[in-house]
């Protein structure tokens, strides 16, 4: 007997880029389950199906939050729907589930999905933010009126909101896909974040000279948490990058991430930040950490305490660390290093995401204005074709 052909539905997923116009791929084992890739990046499984003369299209979900598996055994409920109206229906197959209860369950079956950092970020809102108001409903319950009146009463710290919603959006998704729900019947759908001011800020060249001045004094006292501080400048890193470094993933002059917020990725690193990772001295040869913490079987985790006393000595409160990056990113931009270079530096997947790092000041943005009127005025006067001539036979 053949052998029956293996699946490539899920390699064809994982290797599936946006193109200019939406387009589908078709599952080789249930027939009518899709995904659809539609130009902005976004993905979703649907499930196509001719059923009682009539073909109905079902969305099933993100597929950055679902894999096949999951989609395929949604589908498979769905056909069975489609098969048994009478019985099914679109209401939930568990009723009356408690809300206390799904929060837990959706912890442990979608932790898989999250770095560890953003499943601790993500049980702090559940527990905080969400339960306090949902946690003695069920989840069918939960309307669109309730969610929405919720976030209203959040209106003074939208941020808190902002970072919450999507948070219950997802758990709403998954208890529709795990029968606790409707389908199709998600009731953050139609609320609206809060408009918030970015945090972002970067440092001038005086600012960066006193920061410095404040780290070579403090040389000794704490060199673990000036080193970092410097390779936070230096290398345009995130904190936990830099404070989890380990010594085998530093080749020459390169750091290799094994893994990142956006996965595996290179820094370069540049001769003034070798020279800062040359002078580090190893604790032994068992650690493998840069940063040994305390036990010295950990990477250190905490350097906020001295962080706060050297960024007010140094007269900049309220700086935080990862505005570090912030600065190196615009320092890039200032010096024209291109913003497709700095995402890939950086490690953005998105040059989206770059953009709204990089801040320009007023004197490269006067520089800019005057060298672009400077070449208009040129060519307004009949002389910028002879002038650039000019430059080009003289850099010849």
């Amino acid at each position: 007997m053949a052998e029956k052909p293996k699946s490539t539905f899920a390699h064809r997923i994982r290797t599936a880029k946006p193109q200019a116009r939406k387009y589908e791929l078709r599952d080789d084992v249930i027939t009518g389950l899709t995904l659809r890739v539609y130009p902005s990046g976004v993905r979703t499984f649907a499930l196509e199906r001719m059923a009682r003369g009539r073909r109905q299209y079902v969305r099933i979900g993100d597929a950055d939050e679902m894999t096949v598996p999951e989609a395929r055994r949604e589908a498979r409920r769905l056909i069975a729907g489609f098969n048994e109206p009478v019985q099914q229906g679109n209401h939930p197959r568990t009723p009356g589930h408690p809300m206390t209860v799904f929060a837990e369950e959706f912890l442990e079956r979608h932790a898989r999905h999250w770095k560890p950092r953003t499943l601790e970020s993500n049980r702090y809102f559940i527990r905080n933010h969400i339960l306090p108001a949902f946690g003695r409903m069920t989840v069918d319950a939960i309307a669109d009126d309730d969610v929405r009146s919720w976030f209203a009463s959040m209106a003074n710290k939208p941020g808190s909101a902002n970072r919450a919603m999507p948070v219950l959006s997802v758990m709403m998704r998954m208890a529709e896909l795990w029968g606790y729900r409707p389908h199709n019947s998600n009731p953050c759908k139609r609320t609206r974040r809060y408009r918030t001011t970015p945090r972002e800020r970067f440092l001038t060249a005086e600012e960066m000279a006193r920061l410095n001045a404040v780290l070579t004094r403090d040389e000794f006292w704490c060199p673990s948490v000036v080193a970092i501080v410097r390779l936070l400048m230096l290398t345009g890193c995130r904190m936990g990058e830099i404070a989890a470094l380990e010594w085998d993933w530093i080749k020459g002059g390169r750091i290799f991430l094994p893994d990142s917020k956006s996965g595996p990725r290179t820094v370069w690193l540049s001769s003034a930040a070798r020279a800062v990772i040359d002078a580090i001295p190893r604790y032994g040869e068992e650690c493998p950490f840069v940063f040994p913490g305390r036990p010295p079987t950990q990477p250190i985790d905490n350097i906020q305490y001295h962080w706060n006393r050297i960024r007010d000595e140094a007269g900049l409160p309220g700086l935080r660390l990862h505005d570090l990056r912030h600065s190196w990113a615009s320092v890039a931009a200032m010096n024209g290093v291109g913003m497709v270079t700095i995402a890939r530096l950086l490690g953005h997947a998105l040059v989206e995401t770059t953009e709204r790092y990089v801040h320009l000041s007023d004197r490269s943005v006067a520089d800019a204005a005057d060298r672009v009127s400077g070449r208009i005025g040129a060519a307004l006067a009949g002389s910028g074709a002879e002038q650039e001539g000019g430059r080009d036979h003289a850099g010849r």
